[in-house]
């Protein structure tokens, strides 16, 4: 994998049990990845919707566990790790609130110019169940060819 990526984050979240597309919330941003001690690293940015002010991320990749930091108008350290709960306090420019993920199902796919991730996960906020949701992530080498716009 270079140093140049796209990342692509693909967010859903079931309403009545049903992951509904229009749910779906999706960014593409270009990003840095590295690898240290065999975890995949990707430094992206992504603009607030509400306020257009910038969103930093650094995204941790292992094989059973991954952890997305957020800094700027929105402040968490979100951990998805297979088969396990995991809370964390979930900042934005409202106030804060106590998210919970458990992670149901984690498939991490690697190639040369291509990591995908696929997450299944129930979300709470402030102990109360929100949604089960799913993310999807797609990181792919910048001249790689994998990127195409639909």
């Amino acid at each position: 994998m270079t140093e140049d990526v796209l990342i692509t984050v693909t967010g859903l979240h079931a309403v009545n049990g049903e992951k509904d597309a229009e749910d779906k919330v999706e960014i593409t941003s270009a990003g840095k990845y590295y690898k240290k001690n065999g975890k995949h690293f990707v430094l992206y940015d992504e603009v607030a919707e509400e306020t257009g002010d910038i969103i930093k991320n650094r995204l941790k990749l292992s094989d059973s566990a991954m952890e997305i930091h957020k800094t700027g108008p929105m402040k968490t350290s979100m951990v998805f790790e297979n088969g396990k709960k995991n809370m964390s306090w979930y900042g934005t420019p409202y106030g804060n609130m106590l998210a919970g993920i458990e992670v149901t199902g984690m498939d991490v796919q690697e190639s040369e110019d291509l990591i995908d991730v696929n997450i299944d996960y129930i979300l709470e906020m402030n102990y109360e169940h929100v949604s089960d949701a799913a993310i999807h992530i797609r990181i792919m080498a910048k001249d790689s060819g994998l990127f195409r716009l639909m």
